[in-house]
C-alpha cells in the first residue's frame, strides 16, 4: 500500500524537523489541514515580507543620523576657519 502523502509534508507541532507531528494518521490519509502545502520559497518570502518595511524604516532612520552629523560637522568645519 503506497502514502498518498509523504510524512515530510505533514505540519508538526514546532517547526522543526524533530518536532512532534499535529496529526499525523490524518495527514498521511490525505486531510489538507494537516499537510504543508506551500513551497519553501513562498514562506521564506512571506516571512521577508514582514521585516521589509522595519528594515527600510532602520535605513531612513540611519540616514537621517548621518545626514545630521555631517552637517554639524560642515558647522564645527566652518567654525574653525
Amino acid at each position: 500500500l503506497e502514502k498518498a502523502t509523504p510524512e515530510a509534508c505533514c505540519q508538526r507541532e514546532l517547526q522543526s524537523r524533530e518536532g512532534m507531528f499535529v496529526n499525523k494518521e490524518a495527514c498521511l490519509a490525505g486531510v489538507e489541514r494537516f499537510q504543508n502545502r506551500q513551497g519553501c520559497y513562498t514562506v521564506i518570502l512571506n516571512s521577508f515580507e514582514t521585516y521589509v518595511y522595519l528594515a527600510g524604516a532602520l535605513a531612513i532612520g540611519v540616514l537621517a543620523i548621518e545626514l545630521f552629523a555631517m552637517i554639524f560637522a560642515m558647522c564645527l568645519f566652518r567654525g574653525i576657519q
